[in-house]
């Protein structure tokens, strides 16, 4: 005859196990997203075995106190009833902006003033007490039901979902791994998405572990290869390109990995300055992104850096080359970095790839040495009769690497250790990071000459920009990606172009802007919004009350005034960073009515082009 204590023992087993199958029920709500029935059976096993998995990790951790049932099972209702409305919760989420609960989501959900904000009215507020007052009903319901019943028959049903249940999600959950394993080495796209409604859901791969052990080998993914097509997630543009009254203008944009605006000085960059004095400089610009891949993507595509994951995978090109195909224009694209690293073949270039120069050889500023002699060489014999787009991207800031005949700011350092460097090299670092910046000044200017020689120089529209900044400690930081202070993320836009009134514009604005503003200038009639998330950087009117930035795992909006970064990693989520913009010293949360507004205009953007 079984105790009281094992009777109370088996009866929260089972109580946790019904559970589980319970949860099951929303996990596998969530394939309601996925349009494509082929993939079904790999989304109803992870979705199963994403709900093990997280109640894996309950079992463990609670599993030893079922002894103490009183002071478990409240714990357990609460658990269980809060996970239930969470997943409940993000379903919606998900159906409207095609993402899950992340920190820009809970900041607007547990804003004081969210309700004003987002103007939903008092039903949503309704319903969801409603939802959340019948999971605690099940839950009680549950627990009386299971007190009710004698210790054999709970014995029964234990037995029944170890020996059944149990083993048949441990097979499943170890099958769709691996089937997800081997679509990810064999490149699978199609398998690879369908996990992406599935909240929390945790792939696992070992193309490197197959191919070391056993000798198979994956698909090589590069910018040749494409197997996304018609299933593809993106939605972009939202409708054709128009092209009204075509305005093929020559369109040359020189950049520099890594240069901060305001290093852009006499001394340090004078053909750069001098450049100016015919142009527009925008010296309180930022960057989509603290870091290439992100800064990059999105300048060109002219959409915020969250959208860089889904259109990696979706292998989707920016409208902008398209255009300018469409167009009849003469595209070459010099790159001193291997386009492939970041993946710029399968997303930024991937529709000019046999237009892209990018194979040099050696440190950084050798790399640009050769890039120079080969973008001189071309533009002595290009096709002047189709109009002509050339995009050149220089590395020696980003690599603080120069030539030793511009050594020109001492005292520096010939090599950095890493493990040892700190804020007391600071001015060394600095001098090496100038000139280097110094160097690529130099190219930049014997190109612009160049362009003056050939009668190209007048009449087009001539760019000089950066991907992001770079910090020397000045917020205890060195190089980018680690911040979204205004020493990463501030990288100059300086635009010359027929009917551009020189000067300088000091109010914020967003390397987001410039691609969509400058097909806008050759043409172009859409509406911004239906391939962009920018504003016409050129239009008189121009202003923006803040803008965005972001990396792998972070989002930033700036406003003039304070950041708010969002994390997406779990430790993170709950926890809204705010910071003063200028001096980047953290600060309580903005007493502004407008931050809400300007939270949920975002999520609206993040969510535009998805499908």
């Amino acid at each position: 005859m079984q105790t009281s204590s094992t009777t109370n023992t088996l009866s929260l087993t089972l109580f946790f196990k019904i559970n589980f199958l319970f949860t099951c029920l929303f996990f596998l709500g969530f394939l309601a997203f996925n349009n494509d029935s082929e993939t079904l059976l790999f989304t109803i096993p992870a979705a199963i075995s994403t709900a093990a998995l997280l109640y894996l990790i309950y079992f463990i951790l609670l599993r030893p106190f079922f002894h103490f049932h009183k002071f478990i099972l409240p714990i357990l209702i609460t658990l269980f009833t809060l996970t239930n409305f969470a997943l409940m919760l993000d379903f919606f989420i998900y159906r409207i902006w095609k993402f899950h609960i992340n920190g820009m989501v809970l900041n607007i959900l547990f804003s004081p003033s969210a309700f004003d904000s987002i103007q939903m009215g008092t039903a949503p507020i309704f319903i969801a007490i409603g939802y959340f007052s019948l999971f605690v009903l099940f839950e009680l319901w549950l627990v009386n039901f299971l007190k009710r019943k004698e210790a054999e028959r709970l014995s029964l049903w234990n037995r029944f979902f170890n020996r059944i249940i149990v083993p048949f999600v441990l097979i499943i959950s170890l099958s769709e791994k691996v089937y997800y394993g081997f679509a990810n080495m064999y490149a699978n796209d199609k398998v690879l998405e369908s996990a992406k409604p599935i909240p929390l859901y945790q792939p696992l791969t070992f193309t490197r572990f197959m191919e070391r052990h056993f000798g198979l080998k994956g698909v090589k993914r590069d910018g040749n290869t494409i197997s996304i097509k018609s299933d593809s997630k993106v939605n972009y543009p939202l409708e054709p390109i128009r092209i009204d009254q075509p305005n093929p203008i020559n369109i040359f944009i020189f950049a520099s990995d890594a240069v901060r605006n305001d290093i852009l000085k006499e001394n340090v960059a004078p053909n750069i300055v001098k450049f100016s004095k015919d142009a527009l400089w925008y010296t309180n610009n930022r960057s989509g992104g603290d870091c290439t891949r992100f800064g990059i993507f999105s300048l060109f595509y002219g959409l915020n850096s969250p959208y860089w994951f889904t259109f990696l995978n979706a292998k989707k090109g920016p409208v902008f080359f398209k255009t300018l195909k469409k167009l009849g224009y003469d595209i070459n694209v010099f790159s001193s970095t291997d386009t492939s690293w970041p993946e710029f073949t399968k997303t930024v270039y991937y529709d000019v790839r046999d237009r892209v120069r990018d194979k040099f050889e050696g440190k950084p500023w050798e790399k640009d040495a050769q890039l120079f002699k080969k973008w001189m060489s071309w533009i002595e014999k290009t096709d002047r009769s189709k109009p002509i787009f050339s995009f050149v991207f220089l590395d020696s800031p980003h690599g603080r690497s120069y030539p030793k005949e511009f050594r020109k700011f001492t005292p520096v350092c010939d090599e950095i250790n890493y493990a040892t460097v700190c804020k007391q090299d600071r001015t060394v670092l600095l001098n090496r990071y100038k000139n280097a910046v110094n160097y690529s000044d130099y190219l930049i200017g014997k190109m612009i000459e160049k362009l003056k020689k050939k009668g190209l120089y007048k009449n087009s529209i001539i760019i000089f920009t950066s991907d992001h900044g770079e910090e020397f400690f000045e917020f205890g930081n060195l190089g980018h990606n680690s911040s979204f202070n205004i020493e990463q993320t501030n990288s100059p836009i300086i635009v010359k172009m027929p009917g551009l009134k020189p000067g300088k514009v000091n109010h914020l604005t967003s390397s987001i802007d410039l691609i969509p503003s400058l097909m806008k200038k050759v043409g172009v009639a859409n509406d911004f919004k239906k391939f962009s998330n920018a504003k016409d950087l050129f239009d008189k009117d121009y202003h923006r009350d803040f803008v965005t930035s972001g990396k792998w795992y972070k989002n930033a909006i700036i406003t003039p005034r304070y950041t708010l970064v969002f994390s997406n990693l779990p430790n993170e989520i709950l926890r809204t960073k705010i910071y003063d913009t200028t001096t980047y010293q953290p600060i309580p949360y903005p007493q502004d009515p407008n931050v809400n507004k300007y939270i949920l205009e975002v999520l609206d953007q993040n969510r535009r082009f998805i499908k």
